[in-house]
C-alpha cells in the first residue's frame, strides 16, 4: 500500500524514538521553508549519509546546492542518482534554473535520457480497459488458470478466467474495504486479501479511517467466509499485503503501523507477530529461506525472523537502491520486486546473501516501456514475474474531473 502522502506517514507512523532519517528529513524541509538554505543543506547531508541509496534525498541535496548557486555539487548529487539507475525530472524542475545550459548539466541530462529507455522486458499478458477501479493486488491461481484482482475504490476483487472473460468474483459487502494484497490458499480453498479503508474508495468516511483487515473468499463459490479486523490499539491501521504459509498461517503488513501481523489457522483474532518502530510503511512480505522478507517503502528490505521476530536491515550494493519497493514475489533466482518509488518505475531482481544481512544483486528485468508506470502488486504465473501496470491511482476520481475508465495492464518479464 505505496499511496499513503510520505510526509503524513512521517507525522503519523513514526515515534519519537528512533526517527532519525525521517527528523532531518523533516527538520530539512523545515529549514528549506524559511529560507535557510545552509541549514537545510546540512540537515539533507546528514540525511544522504543515512540512507546513501535514497534518490529522494539526493534530489532535495542537489536542489537546495543548485539554488545556493553550488553547481559542481549539485552535480555530484545528481549524478550519483544516476549511478542508483534512477531519472527524476529535473529538467523541468525549476529548482534547477541556475545549471541550465551548462555543460555538466547537459551531460546529466544525457545520463537520465539512457536510463530512461527501455531495459529487461516488460510483455502485456492482457488489458482491461475502460476501469474506473484501482486495481492494485494480483494472484494467479495456477489449477484453474484464473486470475484475482483486488479492487481499491470499488472494495471487491475481479476475476479474469483462462479465455479472457472478467467479472467480479466478491459480492459488494459493506465489511469489505479497500482490497489491497491477495494470496491463494489452494490447500484450504480460500482467497485471503488485505484491506485498509482509504480516501480512495468509494463509501469511505472518517469513522471508517485507520481500519484494516483481512477477509477469507471461498475459491469454489466466492463466498466471503470471514473478516478479521486489526485489533483497536489507539493506532491507525492499514493491511497491505500477506503471505500465506504452507500450515495456513497468514502473515500480513500494516503500512500505518510498523507491525506485522499473524492470523493462525483457527484463531478468532491477529496477532502482532514482529514490530519495528523505527520503520514508517511496510509493503509487501515473502518468505525466503529461513526468513521473512519484508520492503518499507522508504527504508528498503528487512529480514524477519520467524522465531523472535526482529527486524534486520538488508544492506543494498554499491550502486543500488533498495528504497520505494513495492511489491514482492519469490522466484528460483531471487525475489523479483515491483519498485514504485522509483524514476522510473521499474521491476528489480533482489538476490539476498545467504549468511550476512545484505543484498548480493539488484539486476533490472524491466524499466522504460511504455505503460510501465502507476505499479501495483506482483505475482507469478507460469512461474515468471507478473504485475500491475497502470493500477489507477494516477487517475482519481473528484467532482470535477470524474475517472471516465484507464486502461489497467498486466505485465510479464522474464526471469535470467
Amino acid at each position: 500500500m505505496r499511496r499513503f502522502s510520505i510526509l503524513w506517514l512521517i507525522a503519523v507512523a513514526a515515534p519519537a524514538a528512533d526517527r532519525t532519517a525521517i527528523e532531518l528529513r523533516e527538520e530539512a524541509r523545515v529549514a528549506d521553508a524559511r529560507g535557510d538554505l545552509a541549514t537545510a543543506r546540512r540537515l539533507l547531508n546528514q540525511l544522504v549519509a543515512v540512507q546513501r541509496d535514497s534518490p529522494a534525498s539526493l534530489l532535495e541535496l542537489a536542489a537546495v546546492a543548485a539554488r545556493q548557486g553550488d553547481g559542481p555539487a549539485a552535480i555530484a548529487a545528481l549524478e550519483k542518482i544516476a549511478a542508483l539507475g534512477a531519472a527524476p525530472p529535473v529538467e523541468r524542475d525549476p529548482r534547477f534554473a541556475s545549471l541550465q545550459g551548462s555543460a555538466p548539466f547537459r551531460r546529466t541530462l544525457q545520463a537520465y535520457s539512457q536510463l530512461r529507455e527501455p531495459a529487461g522486458s516488460a510483455d502485456e499478458l492482457t488489458s482491461l480497459t475502460g476501469r474506473t477501479g484501482i486495481l492494485e493486488g494480483i494472484a494467479w491461481r495456477a489449477r484453474t488458470g484464473d486470475m484475482f484482482l483486488g479492487d481499491v475504490r470499488h472494495r471487491g476483487i475481479w476475476r479474469r478466467d483462462r479465455e479472457g472473460r472478467v467479472a467480479r468474483f466478491s459480492a459488494e459487502d459493506e465489511s469489505l474495504l479497500g482490497i489491497f494484497g491477495l494470496a491463494i490458499d489452494e490447500a484450504r480453498g480460500l482467497l485471503w486479501a488485505a484491506m485498509s479503508a482509504v480516501p480512495e474508495m468509494e463509501g469511505f468516511t472518517t469513522e471508517m479511517k485507520g481500519t484494516g483487515a483481512l477477509a477469507a473468499f471461498s475459491l469454489a463459490t466466492s463466498e466471503l467466509v470471514r473478516v478479521v479486523e486489526v485489533p483497536d490499539d489507539g493506532r491507525q491501521h492499514g493491511l497491505g499485503d500477506l503471505h500465506v504459509t504452507d500450515d495456513g498461517t497468514v502473515y500480513a503488513t500494516d503500512a500505518k503501523a510498523p507491525v506485522i501481523w499473524k492470523l493462525e489457522p483457527g484463531a478468532e483474532e491477529l496477532q502482532r507477530f514482529a514490530e519495528e518502530r523505527s520503520l514508517v510503511s511496510l509493503q509487501g512480505i515473502v518468505r525466503w529461506r529461513d526468513d521473512f522478507i519484508v520492503a518499507d517503502y522508504q527504508r528498503g528490505l528487512f529480514a524477519v525472523s520467524p522465531a523472535d521476530g526482529r527486524f534486520r536491515q538488508l544492506l543494498p550494493p554499491p550502486g543500488a537502491s533498495l528504497v520505494g519497493l513495492h511489491g514482492l514475489v519469490t522466484t528460483p533466482a531471487g525475489i523479483a520486486a515491483t519498485q514504485a518509488g522509483i524514476t522510473p518505475e521499474r521491476v528489480v531482481l533482489i538476490l539476498p546473501a545467504e549468511t550476512e544481512d545484505r543484498v548480493n544483486s539488484v539486476a533490472v528485468l524491466a524499466s522504460g516501456h511504455p505503460g510501465l508506470n502507476d505499479l501495483g502488486l506482483i505475482t507469478l504465473v507460469n512461474q515468471q514475474p507478473t504485475w500491475v501496470s497502470g493500477a489507477g491511482w494516477d487517475a482519481p476520481v473528484t467532482t470535477s474531473a470524474p475517472n471516465r475508465g484507464h486502461t489497467v495492464r498486466i505485465l510479464q518479464t522474464r526471469l535470467p
